[in-house]
């Protein structure tokens, strides 16, 4: 593929609905295909229920999405509601503390997400990724009932 044709794809693709991937882990095929181990990525809407995924150096994944299962985790750290409740309660007083626990100790959302994939030859793909609240609906939107 010439440079030309692989910019107009490009501009195709920018085109359509995406979500960004953080993948963690994925099945056999995929580990192959990601030989640098699992990155960020792309993940396009080609419509009718099926994706494409873009595999850096490797010809691109193009799947019907089956189904994605979501592991909803958050949690808080208490190490930085400390320091926010003693650096508040310094600077303003008592309810500036109680301010800067609140500031401090926020959730780190760090759910993650299973996407099952099979492509034209019936061969099935598992992704384990990261996936917040948001990139969870826009994956989920791109799965079609058929």
């Amino acid at each position: 593929m010439g440079f030309k044709q692989w910019f107009k794809e490009g501009m195709k693709d920018a085109m359509k609905p995406q979500v960004e991937l953080v993948i963690l882990a994925g099945s056999e095929q995929l580990n192959a295909m990601f030989p640098g181990g699992f990155k960020k990525t792309q993940m396009y809407d080609e419509g009718d229920g099926f994706v494409k995924i873009f595999v850096p150096g490797a010809k691109n994944i193009i799947a019907k999405l089956i189904d994605i299962e979501w592991e909803e985790s958050a949690k808080r750290s208490a190490g930085k509601a400390a320091v926010g409740a003693i650096g508040g309660t310094l600077v303003a007083g008592p309810l500036a503390g109680v301010a800067g626990a609140a500031i401090g100790g926020r959730r780190k959302d760090n759910s993650k997400a299973f996407i099952y994939l099979m492509d034209d030859k019936e061969k099935e793909y598992v992704l384990h990724i990261e996936c917040d609240k948001s990139t969870y609906t826009k994956i989920a939107s791109m799965r079609r009932a058929g």
